[in-house]
């Protein structure tokens, strides 16, 4: 009996030894890794309970992590997901469901918690049969010159079925951030609110969701995407030269 124990208590250790090698040499590697540690995790389309379970995996299982959705304050609240490797096609996890070489908030993030209405419900307008931003395909454009003394620039960028509204946000040389934002898939850019500074400009969009008029209650669904770049001189009027006397 007491030899029973040891071996069993010794094939224990073992195990336990070779989780923390493999998750240590995984860490050291660059790349991310998690170990199921539930009897059976779910496996979603996307990043929320509301999309479709699309399979299982067992306690121990281990998987490479992609990416986040959602941040870790206090407590798991349901809002931080981990899109993993599955089959041929990236999914997502309730992180609450692994143990990861990486703590949660220094995971990159790759995808948006769905939005909400006042009753706590995703607004059916979505299509959750797959993860909402995968379906946010199409041409990012622009027409216009602000080197070529035009005012204005048109962008566009595609819609997303169940978004209302976008925030079209360009972004100085210096990092200073202007919003141009629009409820179709075309926005104008106009030259007169931007900072006077000349150089590269970026353009980047993202699809929102919203009840209310205000911009403060809009709910992001997905992460902004760069649409492009754009030149634009120096707007700063001239600075006069004093007079000899």
């Amino acid at each position: 009996m007491r030899r029973s124990l040891f071996w069993y208590s010794l094939i224990i250790i073992v195990f336990l030894m070779s989780v923390v090698f493999t998750l240590a040499a995984q860490e050291t590697s660059g790349a991310m890794y998690g170990l199921v540690e539930v009897d059976t995790a779910d496996v979603r389309a996307g990043p929320d309970f509301a999309y479709p379970t699309i399979g299982q995996l067992p306690r121990d299982a281990s998987v490479v992590v992609l990416g986040r959705a959602g941040d870790f304050f206090q407590r798991w609240d349901g809002r931080q997901w981990l899109q993993i490797e599955y089959g041929s096609s990236p999914a997502w996890i309730y992180a609450r469901l692994l143990r990861t070489s990486v703590a949660f908030n220094s995971i990159f993030p790759t995808g948006r918690i769905l939005p909400r209405d006042a009753n706590g419900r995703v607004p059916e307008e979505f299509d959750l049969s797959t993860e909402v931003c995968s379906q946010w395909q199409g041409d990012f454009t622009r027409s216009g010159d602000f080197m070529a003394g035009e005012n204005k620039l048109t962008v566009t960028y595609p819609t997303l079925t169940g978004s209302n509204v976008y925030s079209v946000i360009v972004i100085s040389p210096t990092g200073v951030r202007r919003a141009f934002d629009s409820t179709t898939g075309t926005s104008i850019i106009d030259i007169g609110f931007l900072p006077q500074e000349g150089g590269t400009y970026t353009w980047r969009v993202a699809p929102d969701w919203t009840n209310s008029n205000s911009r403060y209650n809009w709910q992001q669904v997905c992460l902004l995407r760069t649409g492009g770049t754009f030149e634009k001189q120096n707007t700063a009027p001239p600075t006069s030269t004093p007079r000899p006397e």
